[in-house]
């Protein structure tokens, strides 16, 4: 598992961390620590139409850059970024890598990028490494030009359900878009792993597009598992589920995949809801570790200094992938370039990641482009805050085989 320990690197992030939290609190609205050297040029994309839509995650990457900028950016550099919306088409994934290629910007941020897979060889060709925090898009999994700060897809499954064993959980059923690849994750990933934790496992496929959450429901609780839910949902999705568990009257236990903002979507019905993060999550800043404090200060800090006075559900996870990003890029000498940033992404070997683990993103487990596979699960309060239910990551990577 990673180690929050007070080591020396940790002790250096937590100081600058300290000074950050101090620079953001007293800086009016023109710091005199602006970041204003030559631009590193980034791209952003993100899934803003459709089923997939996301986007708060734009809402955090405006945020983190407008705090960077302010706060010195990357060494006086600040970020100049070029932004692309997208419906989750393959279409107009390759569109905006096509743009970020004639902007020669020197690193591709992914919010959601359902169509991610059809970019690949633009980027690829163009040289230009893709980052983010979750591989949605099944070719990005082992590609070797992409790098992930978030845990490892194939990790979030075999996590929740450690979780539930070291529970004496002995039944589990997920409900799951219909896809050749839930169908995978299923046959290759969940039944070995409930198999080898004693659970007794079952997923329920259901149309993404149309789903008819009262039918599954009614399916989930003839099942009758003792934990039941999906590990991959939007918060539209998660809303629509939990109201429809509830409103059968499932007694069970309910994982809503990593959607904060049940509360405000359906009330008292979330209370006990749990869910994954691959972060300390900042409405629960006691059972982080102190430097991850201080980070959640900066996050809350920043939010409210853009103006976003309520909190808004996943901005915090683009925001952290920024952070992020601007650390790796702290490392570099020189000039800034799509190869060398690509170099010093292969390069980052237990980083401290903003409100994260330590991660290490040289492709090293199984060639995943993930850089970690730690998780922590939370569970939502009758005041519509998380708790955390375990005292560290539950780090997949490290299990052993």
């Amino acid at each position: 598992m990673p180690t929050f320990g007070v080591t020396s690197m940790r002790a250096r992030i937590a100081t600058a961390v300290l000074v950050a939290a101090s620079a953001l609190a007293g800086c009016g609205s023109e710091p005199d620590n602006a970041a204003s050297g030559e631009a590193i040029k980034i791209g952003f994309i993100n899934n803003e139409q459709g089923a997939f839509a996301a986007p708060e995650m734009k809402v955090g990457s405006e945020v983190a850059v407008e705090y960077l900028n302010k706060n010195g950016g990357v060494k006086g550099r600040p970020f100049d970024v070029v932004r692309c919306a997208t419906d989750g088409s393959p279409e107009q994934s390759v569109q905006c890598a096509e743009m970020f290629v004639r902007e020669k910007v020197v690193v591709s941020v992914e919010g959601v990028d359902i169509g991610a897979d059809a970019a690949i060889p633009v980027y690829t060709a163009a040289g230009i490494p893709v980052v983010g925090h979750v591989h949605l898009a099944p070719g990005q999994i082992m590609d070797t030009n992409s790098f992930f700060f978030g845990a490892a897809s194939l990790a979030y499954g075999t996590a929740a359900l450690k979780y539930y064993a070291d529970q004496d959980v002995k039944s589990v059923t997920w409900l799951l878009p219909e896809a050749p690849t839930s169908h995978a994750f299923t046959d290759g990933v969940l039944r070995p792993a409930a198999q080898r934790f004693g659970i007794k496992y079952k997923s329920i496929y259901y149309d993404a597009a149309a789903p008819n959450w009262t039918v599954l429901a009614e399916q989930v609780l003839r099942e009758a598992p003792e934990a039941s839910g999906s590990i991959a949902a939007t918060e539209e999705q998660c809303a629509s589920m939990v109201r429809a568990l509830r409103e059968v009257d499932y007694n069970g236990r309910i994982l809503a995949a990593s959607c904060t903002g049940l509360p405000k979507a359906v009330g008292k019905q979330s209370i006990g809801v749990e869910l994954s993060q691959d972060h300390w999550n900042p409405t629960d800043p006691l059972s982080a570790p102190p430097a991850n404090q201080q980070e959640i200060k900066i996050y809350e800090d920043a939010m409210k200094a853009a103006g976003h006075n309520e909190p808004v559900p996943g901005a915090v996870v683009s925001f952290a992938d920024t952070m992020t990003l601007s650390r790796v890029l702290s490392t570099m000498n020189g000039t800034i370039t799509a190869a060398n940033v690509t170099e010093a992404l292969r390069s980052v070997k237990d980083m401290d990641s903003f409100l994260g683990p330590q991660i290490t993103c040289d492709h090293g487990w199984n060639g995943n482009s993930a850089c970690h596979t730690a998780l922590l699960y939370y569970r939502f309060q009758p005041n519509g805050a998380l708790k955390a239910q375990v005292p560290d990551y539950i780090e997949v990577s490290k299990m052993a085989s």
